[in-house]
Order: structure tokens, then C-alpha cells, then sequence
């Protein structure tokens, strides 16, 4: 009777988590049905798949807290797993709201103008070219860093550790000011700018600066959870076999932690490449030489062109959606850990 009623709490599970998907891909679809249909000027349409796609989502959300309900016995549990699941319906429901609202109120008319516009396209240019040498200048720092923070023991280890994650928690415009006193008025900074020739302030390669300064940490901090995850033992077998340190590193370590390294790479990427307030002051956004996406939306909006600048503003939610998307494929646990 038990087995019984095992494989049938089993069997309700199944349906239940199956309707969640199905609700769940059907409100996707429907929201990206909505929103071509709005580029293409069917009100009609739009407006139906607009109010069909929340009462999917709604359908999705009461299968998911069944099956949750489903896994658990007694109805005391069960009340508990669902009033803290309305939270969370609640907090996604918004931000679903927000990001859908302002795909419906963009239109075509919009979208073509902001493709066609070359000082867009060069906007767009210019931040996948930064950020991904952002990128690869905080993996290079990273990698050692990480594993040196998460292996070895140190005086001042806490301090080292509290700088790194700095840049994570202060406001970002401080990043962009202080870059801009450090060139523009101390000796060292105007000795690498004059006598070394090395100019940042206003200049392109002052984006990739304020990039690395804002988003390195999330790399280093990435690659010492990596690394933490990393069961030691096996580095000490390697050591045993006849493995140099240099080898247990690059053949073990390594090897194991390169998918937290690599989440830690798309969203230092994803960080570099939406940042705004420190390029404002410290480089600044002319069109044509330092303007990046993110500041296109500020001068677009400056300008009332508010369509231009939600179209703009959308672009980068994707990249953030999709990079996010690809951490948690790629990275595992290795996630972020603060």
C-alpha cells in the first residue's frame, strides 16, 4: 500500500511539474508573440496575447506551488511552502511587469531608427569591444588571485580579501571619480599620462579602465569559489604522482574550476558592459569615440527620445538575461559567493 502511494504522489509530481512548464513555455511564447505583434502594429492581436500571457503566467505559478505541495505531507507544510512561495510569485510577477510593459510600449518605427543609426551601431561596437577586453584583462588577474586567496593562508589574507570585493559594494560613480582625480591631479597619474603618453581621461581606453575597475572583482571573487570548490586531495595526489606545483595547477585545479571561472567571465562581462555612471565622469560620451551603449540611453533620453532610449535600454536587459542564463549552464555552484 505504501509503495502504492509512493508511485502515485510520484505520478501527481510529474503532472504537476509538466503543467508548470507547459504554462511556463506557453507565457514565453506568448510574450514574445506579443511583442512582435506590437512591432508589427496588430493592436488587436498584441492586446490578446498581452492579457492571454498573464493568466498563463498566473496558470504557472499555482502548477509550480503544487508541485511543491506534492513533495510534501501534511497541510501545515504545505500552507508554509506556499505563503513563502507567494513572494516570490509576487517579486517575479513585477519584474516580468516591467520588462514586458516596456517591450509592448516600444514600436517598429522605434526599432528600425535605432538599428539604422550609425552612431548607435558604433555605441554597440564600441562596448562589445571594451568589455570583452575588460574581460580578459580581469581573468588574467583573476586566476592567480583566486587561487591564492582560496589556498593559502597570509598575513593581512582578511584585508587583501576586503579590497577585492570593495568594488562590488561602494556606488559606482566613486570608481569614475576617483580615476579622474587620480590622472588629472596626482603626480603619479599625470607622470603616466604625460610622460608615459598612456592617456585615459576622455579617452577610449579610459572605458576599459572603469570596466575593470567596477567588474575585476566579480572575476576574482568567481575563481576563488571555484577554487574553493575544488576538493584538495586531488591536488595532492597529483603532487604525489610526480606532478610540480605548476602541473597540479594547470592539470587538476584548473581544469576543475574553469566553469565557475567561466561564469565569472560572462558576468564580469555583463557588468563591464551595462556600467554607466563612472564612464559619465571619467571618460565621458562623445558621440563617435567614447560613447558606449550605456550611455546612449542617457543621451537619448536627454534629448526626449525616450522610444530610442527604452529600445536601447531593452537590448542591454537581453544581454543581462542571457548572460545570466548562461552563468548558471556554465558556472554550477561556482557562482558568486560574497
Amino acid at each position: 500500500m505504501a509503495l502504492r502511494e509512493e508511485a502515485a504522489r510520484g505520478r501527481t509530481q510529474r503532472l504537476l511539474a509538466a503543467g508548470a512548464y507547459l504554462f511556463l513555455g506557453l507565457f514565453i511564447g506568448c510574450a514574445f508573440l506579443g511583442v512582435a505583434a506590437n512591432l508589427a502594429g496588430w493592436t488587436l492581436a498584441a492586446a490578446f496575447l498581452a492579457r492571454s500571457m498573464w493568466g498563463l503566467l498566473l496558470a504557472y505559478f499555482v502548477f509550480a506551488v503544487l508541485t511543491i505541495a506534492a513533495r510534501l505531507r501534511g497541510w501545515t507544510s504545505r500552507l508554509f511552502a506556499a505563503a513563502g512561495f507567494l513572494f516570490l510569485a509576487l517579486f517575479i510577477s513585477f519584474a516580468l511587469f516591467l520588462v514586458v510593459s516596456d517591450a509592448l510600449y516600444i514600436d517598429s518605427a522605434s526599432v528600425r531608427r535605432v538599428l539604422g543609426s550609425a552612431f548607435i551601431r558604433d555605441a554597440l561596437r564600441l562596448s562589445v569591444v571594451t568589455s570583452v577586453i575588460t574581460t580578459a584583462a580581469a581573468l588574467l588577474f583573476a586566476v592567480p588571485m583566486g587561487y591564492v586567496l582560496s589556498r593559502y593562508r597570509f598575513p593581512g589574507r582578511l584585508l587583501a580579501d576586503t579590497v577585492v570585493d570593495i568594488p562590488i559594494v561602494f556606488p559606482p560613480l566613486v570608481a569614475g571619480l576617483t580615476l579622474l582625480i587620480f590622472f588629472s591631479r596626482t603626480a603619479v597619474g599625470q607622470w603616466i599620462e604625460k610622460d608615459l603618453g598612456l592617456e585615459f581621461v576622455f579617452q577610449p581606453a579610459g572605458i576599459v579602465l572603469c570596466q575593470f575597475v567596477v567588474s575585476a572583482s566579480f572575476a576574482i571573487r568567481s575563481a576563488k569559489s571555484a577554487f574553493d570548490e575544488v576538493d584538495r586531495r586531488l591536488e595532492k595526489v597529483a603532487l604525489t604522482l610526480g606532478c610540480s606545483q605548476w602541473g597540479s595547477f594547470f592539470r587538476v585545479s584548473l581544469p576543475l574550476a574553469a566553469g565557475g571561472i567561466t561564469a565569472g567571465g560572462i558576468l564580469t562581462w555583463a557588468r563591464a558592459f551595462g556600467i554607466f555612471g563612472p564612464l559619465m565622469i571619467f571618460v565621458g560620451s562623445f558621440r563617435g569615440r567614447t560613447e558606449v551603449l550605456s550611455t546612449t540611453i542617457y543621451l537619448e533620453q536627454s534629448v526626449g527620445d525616450l522610444e530610442a532610449a527604452l529600445t536601447v535600454a531593452l537590448l542591454l536587459v537581453g544581454v543581462a538575461m542571457v548572460a545570466l542564463i548562461t552563468i548558471r549552464l556554465a558556472g554550477g555552484r561556482a557562482l558568486v559567493k560574497l
